[in-house]
């Protein structure tokens, strides 16, 4: 299962989010209570925000966690005093590896 991981450039690791099956987001595991509660905040506001002609949050599964993780990129959001980013670990669209060189097997 896909999550969105959220770092800061400051602290590193600050949380995991997941789709919730119901919709939106979901802080799995965060660095401290209140972090969660801010992220949260964060998360809601994003997710009202239009992207590509409709709101973030009616996107559901790996689709929303994309889409999450691309305007994180786009606006480089403050929580707290520090920059945050996003990225998605074991999603459906990594990128497929090169085929290999014609030949590269061969004696």
């Amino acid at each position: 299962m896909a999550t969105l991981e959220i770092e800061g450039a400051e602290r590193g690791w600050l949380a995991t989010v997941r789709a919730a099956e119901a919709g939106g987001v979901m802080v799995e595991a965060a660095l401290s209570p209140d972090l969660e509660r801010q992220l949260g905040s964060l998360l809601q506001r994003l997710l009202e925000e239009p992207f590509e002609g409709s709101p973030l949050g009616a996107r559901r599964d790996d689709d929303l966690l994309y889409g999450l993780a691309e305007v994180f990129g786009r606006r480089r959001p403050l929580l707290e005093t520090e920059r945050v980013f996003a990225y998605v670990h074991g999603g459906s669209r990594a990128p497929s590896e090169a085929p290999p060189i014609p030949g590269w097997d061969e004696p």
